[in-house]
């Protein structure tokens, strides 16, 4: 898949989930817990893909509606660590199981989390780095 039609899928995507799951509980009160949301996109398609990032976080202020998140917790684990584990838990070596993401080359990943790690110095009050277990 292009970098770019990627991007485009999990921008839509998310203006979907936004608009019929995440506003309507937003306004009833709930607390909304997401896996991922656009600082993901930042660093995976903007970091990750080197799509261009101010176009990328432009897209992500389109597709959010403007919403940011007020926490976000970063799970930081080396790289090589990081992919052993999914590869562990989509199956290792069964490539039915695995994700688009897993089979990235490592340099990949590496960037991945460099922009993670951009995303935690750039707002440090928002991003809560949590150092994994590497055992």
């Amino acid at each position: 898949m292009a970098p770019l039609s990627e991007l485009f899928l999990y921008e839509a995507a998310r203006a979907q989930h936004v608009r019929e799951v995440i506003e309507p509980l937003l306004k009833n009160g709930v607390t909304v817990l997401c896996d991922r949301f656009a600082d993901a996109t930042t660093a995976y398609q903007g970091y990750g893909r080197r799509l261009d990032l101010p176009w990328v976080e432009s897209l992500n202020h389109l597709a959010t509606g403007d919403r940011s998140l007020t926490s976000h917790f970063f799970l930081d684990c080396p790289p090589g660590k990081g992919l052993e584990r999914a590869l562990e838990e989509t199956g290792g070596g069964n490539w039915t199981k695995r994700a688009r993401f897993e089979e990235e080359r490592l340099s990949f990943h590496r960037r991945v989390r460099k922009g993670y790690l951009a995303i935690a110095r750039k707002e440090p009050q928002r991003v809560k780095m949590i150092e994994c277990a590497t055992g």
